[in-house]
């Protein structure tokens, strides 16, 4: 059975990504910081530990928890994140590192920890999950854009590094979800529903079963998913 670590899976998509995966027979590590995970129903195959992923103490936590308990590790999957908006003329210093922590920093101090845990698999992967606001930018949204973007650089130098481990790097880039952080005012929903060519918005489960997939491929890396219907 596969071992899965999913950061962010409190909630939104992360919490969609273990529902799709834990249905699919594989064991998942549910990393949360806010908010406890509510998953019924999967007895022993779901794991939760609280930790920030901002703080080394709290990774190594997660490090000696897959040590002890499993000693492999087949999936990463880091889908933590967090928003703080505002335009960049009034915008706090703590704004700006504490989404650059969440978004960026915290990824690299898990995936650093957690590749001689991936080695040990059959069929590797690790899956960054940014955002069209990487590529297509958003008023408001400086820090959140500039972590996002920084994800995918860090995503393709990875796996140009890792490749001769045989781990696969791919980034993911969901459109506006329906989910507590990626949730709308009403003038944003209508002006992103209108800006879609099929006149509606991706949702959580959506994304979650097209990362389930990718995580079956055995030759797919470097690659950048786009999912959204928005050009």
């Amino acid at each position: 059975m596969p071992i899965t670590l999913i950061t962010g899976a409190s909630g939104g998509l992360g919490k969609e990504i273990a529902l799709a995966l834990l249905k699919d027979s594989t064991e998942v590590i549910g990393i949360y910081n806010s908010n406890d995970i509510s998953i019924e129903g999967f007895g022993k195959a779901l794991h939760t530990l609280k930790a920030d992923i901002r703080n080394k103490s709290d990774v190594t936590k997660i490090t000696d928890y897959v040590r002890e308990n499993f000693g492999k590790l087949d999936y990463l999957i880091n889908s933590a994140g967090v928003s703080r908006d505002g335009l960049i003329v009034n915008y706090p210093e703590s704004s700006w590192d504490e989404v650059i922590a969440v978004n960026l920093t915290g990824v690299f101090y898990l995936i650093r920890e957690m590749v001689p845990f991936l080695k040990n698999s059959d069929n590797p992967h690790i899956i960054n999950i940014s955002s069209r606001s990487a590529t297509r930018g958003s008023a408001g949204q400086c820090a959140y854009s500039a972590s996002k973007a920084a994800l995918i650089g860090l995503s393709m130098s990875l796996t140009k590094e890792l490749s001769e481990y045989n781990i696969k790097v791919n980034t993911v880039l969901p459109g506006f979800l329906n989910t507590t952080m990626g949730r709308l005012n009403e003038t944003a929903l209508k002006r992103a529903e209108t800006e879609s060519v099929l006149g509606t918005l991706s949702s959580p489960k959506e994304a979650a079963m097209f990362i389930a997939t990718i995580l079956k491929t055995t030759k797919v890396t470097g690659q950048i998913f786009t999912l959204d219907s928005r050009p």
